[in-house]
C-alpha cells in the first residue's frame, strides 16, 4: 500500500515539476534577455551549466551532475550572503548618522526615553500570542542602541544561548552558524576571486571614518551602499531562480524512473523548454518566438493539480526516512527539494544525535568569541555596535516579565548619549510598530 503511495507521490512530484521547471525558465529568460544577459560573469557560468545538463535530461541522461551543480550554487549563494551581512550592517550604521546631514528643527525637544519605553511595553501587550509578543521583543532588542563592552555582550549571548543545552547539537550548531554571519565573521572573498565592485564598496565602508564623516563623504557612501544593495539583490534574485531550476531537474531525475507518464502534458513541457534553452544557448536575447508561448495555455492549472495530488498522498518525511529502498530514498529527497526551502541540505540527519552538554557548549562559545573579538579589531566601532545589534535580533529575548524589558529597553536608550542616534532609533522603532 505504502509502495504505491510513494509511486503516486513521486509521478505528482515529477509532474509538478516539469511544469514549474518550464514556467521559471520561461520567466528566467525573460529577465536575462531584457538586460541583455547577466551582469556577472560567474551567474552567467552557473546558469550555462544548468542549460547543458538540462539538454542531457531532455536527452534521456539520468546523471548529468545536477546535485554537483546544486553544491556550486549554494556555495554561490553563501558568498553572496557574506556581503548582504556586510551591507546590512552599514545600513544599520548610515541610517542612525543620516540626521547629522539633515535640516535641524529649532526648539525639538530631545527623544523622551521614558514615553517611548512606554509606547515600546504597550505594543509588546498588544501581541495577539506569546509566539507574536516573542518576535516583536526580538524585532525591539535588533533596533535599539548598542553600548556594551564586548564582555557585556558576550555575557548577554551566553545567557541567550543556554536554553540550548540538553538540545540536540545541530540546532545549537545551526544559531552558532547564524550569529557567525550575523557578527560579520564570514568574510567576503577577494575581489579578484569574487564580485568584485562590492568588495571595493565594502572596503570604502571599512576604511571609512565614519564618527567624523563630512557631508560629502557620507552622500559617496550613501550611493555606495545604495549601488552596493541593488547589486545584491540583482544577483540573490538570480542565483534563488536558478535554485529553484536546479531543485525541479534533481526532482525530475529521481523521480523519472518511476514516475506515470502524462504524454501530452510532458511532450508540451519539453517543447517550451528546448525553445527557451535553443534562445539561452544563442546568447542574442531574440524576443521568445510566438511558436514557444502559445504553449503555455495549456499548462495553466497543471502544476496546482499535480501540487495537490502530492499533498493527497502526502507521506510525512519521518516515515520515508524509515522507509528502505530507492523509491522510499527517491521521494523522501523530492520531499525535502519541493518544501519550500530552496538551499535545504539532501543528507539525512544522524538519528542518535548527542545533547548540547556543558563541555560542548563551553567549546563552541570561546571559539565564536574568539573569533567575534579578533574580527571586531579590525572594523569601525559603529559597525561592531551594528554587529552585536544583528546578533541579538537573531536570538529569543528571553525577558521574563514586562519590568525586566522595561529595565533593559529604558536602559539601552538611556546608554546612548548621541542624540542624533537616539532619535534614529526612535523613528525606525515606531516605523516597525506601525507596520
Amino acid at each position: 500500500m505504502k509502495a504505491a503511495r510513494i509511486r503516486r507521490q513521486l509521478t505528482a512530484a515529477y509532474h509538478c515539476s516539469y511544469i514549474r521547471l518550464a514556467l521559471n525558465f520561461y520567466t528566467a529568460y525573460e529577465a536575462a534577455a531584457e538586460k541583455k544577459g547577466f551582469e556577472n560573469d560567474r551567474i552567467s557560468g552557473l546558469y550555462n551549466r544548468f542549460c547543458e545538463l538540462l539538454d542531457a535530461c531532455l536527452k534521456g541522461q539520468s546523471d548529468c551532475g545536477a546535485d554537483e551543480l546544486r553544491q556550486d550554487v549554494i556555495r554561490e549563494m553563501e558568498k553572496v550572503t557574506d556581503y548582504t551581512d556586510a551591507f546590512q550592517a552599514y545600513e544599520y550604521v548610515m541610517n542612525r548618522i543620516e540626521g547629522r546631514f539633515a535640516p535641524k528643527l529649532i526648539g525639538k525637544k530631545p527623544e523622551d526615553t521614558e514615553s517611548l519605553t512606554e509606547e515600546i511595553l504597550s505594543w509588546f501587550q498588544t501581541a495577539p500570542d506569546p509566539a507574536a509578543l516573542r518576535e516583536r521583543m526580538q524585532v525591539i532588542t535588533g533596533q535599539l542602541p548598542v553600548r556594551f563592552t564586548k564582555q557585556k555582550f558576550f555575557a548577554l549571548l551566553e545567557d541567550r544561548l543556554s536554553i540550548y543545552k540538553g538540545l540536540p547539537r545541530s540546532g545549537f550548531e545551526d544559531i552558532l552558524y547564524i550569529l557567525r554571519s550575523e557578527g560579520l565573521l564570514n568574510r567576503p572573498m577577494a575581489r579578484e576571486e569574487a564580485y568584485g565592485t562590492l568588495f571595493d564598496r565594502m572596503k570604502a565602508f571599512e576604511q571609512a571614518d565614519l564618527r567624523h564623516l563630512t557631508a560629502q563623504e557620507y552622500r559617496h557612501l550613501a550611493s555606495e551602499l545604495e549601488e552596493g544593495s541593488r547589486e545584491i539583490n540583482a544577483l540573490s534574485g538570480e542565483i534563488l531562480c536558478l535554485m529553484d531550476m536546479v531543485n525541479d531537474l534533481c526532482v525530475i531525475l529521481l523521480a523519472q524512473g518511476t514516475a506515470v507518464s502524462d504524454l501530452s502534458c510532458e511532450q508540451n513541457t519539453k517543447e517550451i523548454l528546448k525553445g527557451i534553452q535553443t534562445l539561452f544557448a544563442s546568447k542574442e536575447w531574440e524576443d521568445i518566438p510566438e511558436e514557444v508561448t502559445d504553449r503555455l495555455p495549456a499548462l495553466e492549472g497543471k502544476q496546482e493539480q499535480y501540487f495537490e495530488q502530492w499533498l493527497r498522498d502526502d507521506i510525512s518525511l519521518e516515515e520515508l526516512q524509515e522507509e528502505n529502498g530507492p523509491e522510499a530514498e527517491a521521494a523522501w529527497k523530492a520531499g525535502l527539494l519541493m518544501s519550500g526551502s530552496a538551499f535545504m541540505s539532501l543528507e539525512k540527519p544522524d538519528a542518535d544525535e548527542t545533547e548540547v552538554d556543558e563541555a560542548f557548549f563551553r567549546e563552541k562559545l570561546d571559539a565564536l568569541f574568539k573569533d567575534m573579538g579578533e574580527r571586531w579589531k579590525e572594523l569601525p566601532k559603529a559597525v561592531v555596535r551594528a554587529a552585536m545589534a544583528k546578533c541579538l535580533s537573531s536570538l529569543p529575548a528571553n525577558f521574563q516579565s514586562l519590568d525586566e524589558a522595561r529595565e533593559y529597553i529604558q536602559g539601552s536608550l538611556d546608554s546612548c548619549s548621541d542624540e542624533i542616534e537616539r532619535e534614529a532609533c526612535a523613528d525606525l522603532i515606531r516605523s516597525l510598530m506601525e507596520e
